[in-house]
């Protein structure tokens, strides 16, 4: 048997998420030591390639938009979320704080408008969206911080769903691990609904607003 396909065994029986520890534990160190911004800048163009391999969830992020009117989808990075929100929800808004995440974004197309800014500080009115979405995206910024805003913009019985790696990053970065989501789902005035694991690595959350 050759080398090439001993190797081609071995990958074949290595779940895909495993390939992500190197990138989940480099996201763990530019949280805590504040270079996430400058990591995500220099992604930017090689962070789509390959991303449809990986399953984080996202038949979960579309069965739950389906009907809504206007979902505000946060930390929207290339936008493959968003495009395939946009797939069902009337109208999908996908916010990024990184310009060069954006432009790649939009020259993908897709029926979504974006928007550069920062999720904890929305440029939105309130009670504008019915609801916000954010895959994997929540330990770049202050947890408490992004839910309060994000009960800020919902509408009434608005809703919440937050995908979060919970086994390596909180490693580096202690407020991106589970506990401290829960508490901050609930100091920020959110009714926690759901929480439920995706794969080894991530951990879904859902809340109602106030």
């Amino acid at each position: 048997m050759s080398s090439g396909s001993i190797k081609g065994r071995i990958l074949r029986r290595i779940p895909a998420e495993f390939l992500m520890v190197p990138i989940h534990a480099l996201e763990g160190l530019a949280a805590r030591h504040g270079f996430v911004r400058t990591l995500y800048r220099k992604m930017a163009s090689s962070y789509e390639p390959g991303r449809s391999l990986f399953y984080f969830g996202e038949d979960r992020f579309e069965s739950a938009t389906r009907s809504a009117d206007r979902v505000l989808d946060l930390g929207a990075g290339t936008g493959y979320l968003s495009r395939r929100l946009a797939r069902r929800a009337r109208r999908v808004v996908g916010l990024e704080r990184e310009l060069e995440m954006t432009r790649e974004a939009v020259s993908r197309r897709g029926n979504v408008r974006y928007v550069v800014g920062d999720m904890t500080r929305l440029p939105f009115k309130a009670c504008s969206f019915d609801f916000c979405t954010s895959l994997g995206a929540i330990h770049c910024v202050d947890p408490f911080e992004f839910f309060c805003e994000t009960a800020r913009v919902l509408r009434p019985d608005g809703e919440v769903l937050v995908l979060s790696e919970d086994w390596i990053i909180p490693r580096f970065h202690p407020h991106a691990g589970h506990r401290s989501i829960r508490e901050e789902i609930k100091r920020a005035g959110l009714k926690l609904k759901e929480e439920s694991r995706i794969n080894r690595f991530y951990r879904l959350y859902r809340a109602s607003g106030p």
